[in-house]
């Protein structure tokens, strides 16, 4: 990954994931309209009862991307209400999220990329100062694909018919 520009590295890859969970929001649609169900129950549905439903799953995947583009643009992010209780409101989220992130100007980003920001730890209760692009890498992928793939299994198990092709073309550009 040496020389790749930071910009090239994350935001495309952040339009790629939101593209996917679009798709498997629509997968579920198609899926609900064929056996004759509400796609909307899937908003809540879980893996495990102690998990997070679904829509949060699409929330947090969304603000991810907004806390990424903060870290990467020094602009503190305009987080979207957690308010989305249908499947169209999920994909507005989306398209959002994904209005913000190709407005990104590629040029503020290569520029902040050894830049120092604040890191929270929750768990230690600490924060540390890292370099953007440390910052994005490995705090901000992690948990965007942390809830992508939870979003994509709790669909899978409510027996939408997904595959590793739902989940990885649009990653793949096919």
């Amino acid at each position: 990954m040496a020389g790749l520009p930071l910009y090239d590295a994350v935001v495309p890859t952040l339009i790629k994931g939101l593209t996917t969970f679009d798709h498997v929001l629509t997968k579920a649609e198609e899926y609900a309209k064929e056996n004759n169900k509400d796609v909307n129950e899937f908003t809540q549905a879980r893996l495990v009862e102690d998990q997070l439903p679904f829509a949060f799953q699409v929330q947090n995947a969304s603000k991810a991307a907004q806390v990424a583009i903060g870290r990467l643009t020094g602009t503190e992010p305009a987080f979207f209400e957690n308010t989305e209780k249908t499947f169209e409101d999920l994909h507005k989220r989306i398209q959002k999220t994904l209005e913000e992130l190709k407005a990104v100007d590629p040029a503020v980003v290569n520029s902040r990329a050894g830049e120092q920001v604040d890191l929270l730890i929750p768990w230690a209760g600490t924060t540390q100062k890292v370099p953007v692009g440390q910052a994005v890498l490995t705090h901000n992928f992690p948990n965007f694909y942390f809830h992508l793939t939870t979003g994509y299994s709790i669909l899978r198990a409510k027996g939408v018919p997904l595959g590793k092709r739902d989940f990885l073309e649009s990653f793949l550009g096919f």
